[in-house]
C-alpha cells in the first residue's frame, strides 16, 4: 500500500488496502475487508446505535458493509502515515479525554475514538494467533507512547477513553506463528505505532503544562498575582505585574531544564499514587507523608536554578502562605504542588528584582 491508497471523502479518510485482508479490530472484531475508514464526528457525538451509524457511513461511501469504521474527533485530513518495508501504519491522534486505571470520571459509549491506529502488513502472511499477537503489540506500543505524553489523569494515562486499533494482514494456517514485540515484524509495527502516536501530539506549551503540572499558565499567573498583591511594589499595579510575569513565565517554559524538573515532579507523583515508590506505601504517600522531603528538595533546586538564593527565599514565602492566600497550587499532588510553588516563587523573585533594580 502506498500514499495513493489514502483518500479524503468529505468527513472520511478512506484507506484502500489494495487487496482483501483479514482485519482484526476493536471496532468490528474479525472481518475480511479491502478498506478501513476513519470517519470524523463532532466531539459531542451521540447516537443510539453506533453499528447502524457505521453502516450508514460505508453505505454513503459506496463501500462493502463489513468495512471497519473508526469514529474520531480528529479532522480526517490530520492523519499520520508511516511506512517501513511492507508495513504501513495510518493513525489519527487526539489526546482528550485521557484514561487511566485511577479513572475518576467515567464515560458512557459512544465517545468518539481519539487515538485510532490501523496497521497493514502486506507480507509475510500470518497465522490467526499471530494476527491477535500483532493487535496486542499495537496496543502496547500505543500505550507506551501515550504514557510518555503524561496526559492528565489521576494515574498514568494509557491513552484516551475510546482508542481503537485495527491490524490487517493475509492470514493462512501456515503463516507466521507469532508476532510479538521481540520479533522483527512485531518490533517494526511497535516502532511505527509508537512514532505515529508521538508525532500526533499537537499540544502547545500551555496544554502540556496543564497536563504535566495540573495547572496552566493562567492559573499559575493567578497564583503569582495573589502573592504579589500581598507585597506590591508602589506604583506597579496588578495588570502591569501580570504582564511582566507572563513574559517571564513564557521564557521559563522555553527552557528544557525547567521542564525536566516539572516532568520529574509529575513522574514521582505518578509512582507515589501507584505505590511503586520504594519505601513508602500508596496509602502513606496519598496522606502527604512527612517522611517525604524530596518534594521540597526538588522545589528548592528549581527555585535556585531560576532565580538564585532569592528565588529560594521567595519559594519559602509562597509555600508558607499558599493556604492562607488560597492558591490553586494547593490542590496539586505531593511533588507537583512544591514544583509549582517554586515556579511561582522564583518568578516573583525575578519580578521584584526587575522592579526594584536589585538583580545581580
Amino acid at each position: 500500500m502506498t500514499e495513493t491508497g489514502v483518500r479524503l471523502v468529505n468527513d472520511s479518510l478512506v484507506v484502500n488496502l489494495g487487496a482483501e485482508y483479514t482485519v482484526l479490530s476493536t471496532v468490528s472484531g474479525f472481518t475480511k475487508s479491502r478498506y478501513i475508514v476513519f470517519h470524523s464526528v463532532d466531539e459531542d457525538f451521540n447516537v443510539c446505535n453506533v453499528d447502524e451509524y457505521r453502516r450508514g457511513v460505508v453505505t454513503r461511501l459506496g463501500l462493502p458493509g463489513e468495512t471497519p469504521v473508526f469514529l474520531t474527533a480528529v479532522e480526517p485530513g490530520d492523519y499520520i502515515a508511516l511506512r517501513a518495508d511492507n508495513v504501513t501504519v495510518i493513525a489519527t491522534v487526539g489526546l482528550r479525554p485521557p484514561v487511566c486505571v485511577e479513572q475518576e470520571g467515567f464515560y458512557d459509549p459512544p465517545v468518539p475514538g481519539t487515538i485510532n491506529v490501523a496497521v497493514v502488513v502486506e507480507k509475510p502472511s500470518l497465522s490467526m494467533s499471530a494476527l491477535v499477537d500483532l493487535l496486542r503489540v499495537a496496543v502496547e506500543a500505543k500505550t507506551i507512547a501515550a504514557s510518555l505524553l503524561l496526559l492528565r489523569c489521576r494515574g498514568r494515562a494509557a491513552g484516551t477513553v475510546t482508542d481503537a486499533i485495527a491490524v490487517a494482514a493475509k492470514v493462512e494456517p501456515q503463516g507466521l506463528p507469532w508476532a510479538g514485540m521481540a520479533t522483527r515484524l512485531g518490533n517494526k509495527v511497535a516502532r511505527l505505532v509508537y512514532e505515529a502516536v508521538l508525532r500526533g501530539d499537537k499540544r502547545n506549551l500551555r496544554e502540556k503544562l496543564r497536563d504535566v503540572l495540573g495547572l496552566g499558565p493562567e492559573e499559575l499567573l493567578d497564583d503569582m498575582l495573589r502573592m504579589y498583591m500581598q507585597a506590591p511594589v508602589p506604583g506597579v499595579d496588578a495588570e502591569k505585574a501580570r504582564k511582566l510575569l507572563e513574559e517571564m513565565l513564557g521564557i521559563a517554559l522555553r527552557d528544557p531544564n525547567v521542564w525536566a524538573f516539572l516532568v520529574a515532579a509529575r513522574e514521582l507523583d505518578l509512582h507515589g499514587v501507584a505505590g511503586t515508590l520504594p519505601g513508602i506505601s500508596r496509602e502513606e504517600f496519598l496522606g502527604d507523608s512527612r517522611r517525604i522531603i524530596a518534594d521540597e528538595a526538588l522545589a528548592s533546586v528549581l527555585a535556585v536554578y531560576i532565580a538564585g538564593f532569592r528565588g529560594l527565599l521567595s519559594t519559602y514565602w509562597v509555600d508558607r502562605s499558599k493556604h492562607r492566600a488560597g492558591l490553586r497550587l494547593t490542590k496539586l499532588p505531593v511533588f507537583e504542588d512544591d514544583a509549582a510553588a517554586a515556579l511561582v516563587g522564583a518568578l516573583l523573585s525575578r519580578l521584584y528584582d526587575r522592579l526594584l533594580s536589585t538583580s545581580i
